[in-house]
């Protein structure tokens, strides 16, 4: 990529600076003097002196005193959103320096931490001794042009005409090394529409596979990296983008939904519907109105205000479901997509991964000008698949239940032991034996007592 500086150039040139701040006096007015040289014209244009040897401490404290001297950081906003670390006396130039940018904290918004990061450093490197983005737009980025934010560019929507050749990267784990019945009626769904390469993620027993005979192909491979680590190996290795290139659409599916009905009408619908990549619906957590206000946001009015160039966490960003989420020719053939999906790795909590690879691929194209389409055609409060409105959902055609809503019930909806009948009263075809015999088998059984005993009243 243009105007990417190799990690190692910018580590040796940030060990000097330190090395120099430190034999100045870290609170001397020589050391700030330094940094402000170096925040002015770059670290690179400063004749500085061989690196010593610098600690992971020293270095934090040259972080922390070169941000400050910036005024890199909202404090006030950083703070205000992250109200945990605020309760607990933090310093917000100190936070974001030590732990908030690992967890993709941005330090304003003005600056998106993990669009930086994985557009122009290494989105591998998870080492104690990981450049700090901000650190690397202040001191190279930002004086050879290197954008804080995404661009945003206009492009033209793609319109698809008629029925497109489809592949579908399919992403399952079973904790018992099985291929279950949920996930072979759903594949062979999923093979009516396109053509299935499934990654399963650990280990699984002999002659499972075989079960999924209904795919084109079918792998293990173990890596611990969560749904986006089967379809980075599938795109990257197993399938391979020189295959993919033959197809229209790659859809990205995995096994957290049971299939409830058929999907000729969601893809009927999307087969006409222009749009650079679409999914079944939107998710925004700070979407939470109140019973008098409106429930529901057009699509266009979530493009057109719902969509700012970052936020100070990712979690206040709307994104598209990737559970179910297709990408068409022109986001198959960007680079900058490609080189995301293939660098994806297991990451130290759920969190992150979801914030880096599943908000962060919306951010991403979005970022990139492509425009983006749903099945529900509105923003619905909270994460929608996860709430009291599933049940409306179903009935108004939605295709997939999750697993997880009845586990975790993170909205504590009532009456969810009645699962069974609340679905088949939507969806009266729907095998709900053969979904309860999966949740039983995989669920923790504290989890479900405690989410089947929310009863109304």
């Amino acid at each position: 990529m243009m105007g990417r500086v190799t990690q190692p150039d910018f580590a040796d040139a940030w060990a000097r600076l330190v090395t120099a701040w430190l034999a100045a006096g870290e609170e001397s007015d020589e050391g700030r003097a330094l940094l402000r040289r170096a925040l002015g014209g770059g670290v690179h244009a400063l004749d500085l002196p061989r690196a010593g040897e610098v600690t992971v401490g020293q270095g934090r404290r040259c972080e922390v005193a070169l941000v400050r001297l910036a005024g890199a950081v909202d404090e006030a906003g950083y703070l205000a959103h992250n109200q945990a670390q605020a309760e607990r006396g933090a310093e917000a130039v100190d936070h974001f320096c030590r732990r908030g940018w690992r967890s993709l904290r941005n330090p304003s918004l003005d600056f998106d931490v993990w669009w930086y990061w994985a557009e122009h450093l290494d989105p591998i490197d998870e080492s104690e001794t990981a450049t700090n983005p901000l650190v690397h737009y202040l001191l190279d980025g930002r004086h050879r042009g290197l954008l804080p934010l995404p661009p945003r560019p206009s492009r033209a929507t793609f319109v698809p005409s008629g029925a497109p050749r489809r592949a579908c990267l399919f992403a399952t784990y079973d904790p018992d090394g099985l291929v279950d019945d949920t996930v072979v009626a759903y594949v062979e769904e999923l093979a009516r529409h396109a053509d299935v390469f499934v990654c399963a993620d650990g280990s699984v027993q002999e002659g499972q596979l075989e079960r999924l005979s209904a795919a084109s192909g079918a792998w293990v491979r173990a890596h611990g990296a969560h749904d986006f680590g089967s379809w980075s190996a599938l795109a990257h290795d197993l399938v391979g983008w020189e295959r993919l290139a033959a197809y229209d659409e790659v859809l990205l599916a995995n096994d957290s939904c049971w299939l409830v009905r058929p999907l000729d009408e969601v893809f009927a619908r999307m087969d006409t519907t222009p749009g650079d990549f679409w999914g079944l619906q939107l998710t925004a957590r700070r979407f939470e109105p109140e019973p008098w206000q409106p429930q529901v946001v057009p699509l266009e009015e979530v493009k057109r205000s719902w969509l700012p160039p970052t936020a100070f966490r990712y979690p206040e960003l709307v994104h598209v479901g990737s559970y179910f989420l297709a990408l068409r020719r022109p986001v198959l053939d960007d680079p900058g997509f490609r080189r995301r999906l293939d660098a994806v790795r297991p990451q130290r909590d759920r969190a992150n991964l979801v914030q880096k690879y599943e908000t962060g691929t919306t951010q991403y194209l979005v970022g990139q000008g492509f425009d983006l389409a749903t099945w529900v055609p509105g923003l619905r409060p909270n994460h929608p698949v996860y709430g009291p409105g599933v049940f409306d959902l179903l009935a108004d055609g939605f295709p997939l239940f999750k697993r997880r809503f009845l586990v975790a019930n993170p909205y504590d909806t009532p009456d969810l032991v009645d699962w069974k009948q609340r679905i088949l009263a939507a969806v009266p075809s729907a095998d709900v034996e053969m979904f309860e015999r999966n949740l039983l088998r995989v669920a923790d059984p504290d989890d479900l007592a405690r989410s089947f005993a929310l009863r109304s009243g």
